[in-house]
């Protein structure tokens, strides 16, 4: 065999130790598995209660956060961010049904200022809201803002009998005292500018929402500011509401002056005031 022929061989066994190599490496090497694309979706966040509310509260800014919240658990009664409302929106509010932390706010659980249901809300278990006419001579020259406490005196004419016969006068009775003043018109809450109105919403007892109610067919109203420093107590009953002798029946004059009926915290008591004569 001569030089030319062994060199062929070399060469064909080398390109074939070559080829056996590369199909080794290529069958023993794992194809990389392609690229999984995940797109990103943007978190929503909902409003929710930082704390737990209860019914009746008056709620601020404060008392809201954004939560992040899945999609999944979504509900079209939510609040989203940047969809509309933001939290300053709800500031003022009464809370409607109770909201526990961290549990997503929905329109129904509030009510806000000027919505049907809100003064309903706004007030105290067991109270009552009547409306009474003022204006800006009766109503402390419009100082008086919601939530101010008042006394409510009514003046009348009244006929009152003599040594010389019937006689006229005019009479001023205290009917209520220390009354929360619920709104002004439509105006609620707390606010810096005087409100001159024709309306004051009281919150009141059923009694003295009665007494009141009298009072208001028989004369003229009036509201009386009292001192911030002096609205410990709850509303007072002092005179009105049972008959119509309380009103000044002048044909039982003496009756009425001698007998007083003071309700307080819904506990009725008579008490009996020394005769003058």
């Amino acid at each position: 065999m001569n030089a030319v022929r062994i060199a062929i061989l070399i060469a064909a066994a080398i390109a074939a130790i070559a080829v056996a190599f590369f199909v080794r490496q290529a069958m023993s090497t794992p194809e990389a598995a392609p690229a999984v694309v995940v797109e990103e979706r943007p978190a929503v966040r909902i409003l929710a209660a930082r704390r737990d509310l209860d019914t009746g509260e008056r709620v601020g800014a404060a008392d809201f956060y954004w939560q992040t919240w899945p999609d999944e658990a979504m509900s079209p009664g939510y609040i989203l961010e940047n969809r509309g409302k933001g939290i300053e929106d709800f500031a003022g509010s009464v809370v409607r049904a109770p909201i526990g932390q961290g549990e997503p706010i929905t329109g129904r659980r509030l009510v806000q200022p000027g919505d049907a249901g809100f003064m309903a809300a706004v007030l105290s278990p067991g109270m009552r809201a009547a409306a009474v006419p003022i204006s800006a001579e009766r109503g402390a020259g419009g100082f008086i803002l919601p939530n101010d406490r008042v006394d409510v005196i009514v003046a009348f004419e009244e006929e009152t009998q003599g040594q010389r016969g019937m006689t006229r006068a005019y009479v001023a009775r205290t009917i209520v005292e220390n009354v929360r003043v619920l709104a002004i018109d439509q105006t609620y809450g707390e606010g810096e500018e005087n409100v001159v109105g024709e309306t004051a919403t009281l919150e009141l007892t059923p009694d003295q929402a009665r007494a009141v109610s009298l009072a208001v067919a028989r004369g003229e109203i009036t509201l009386v500011l009292r001192s911030l420093l002096d609205n410990e107590d709850g509303p007072v009953l002092i005179s009105g509401g049972e008959t119509p002798l309380a009103m000044g029946d002048s044909s039982s004059d003496d009756t009425r002056q001698r007998n007083v009926t003071l309700i307080r915290y819904g506990q009725s008591q008579s008490l009996a005031l020394a005769d003058d004569n």
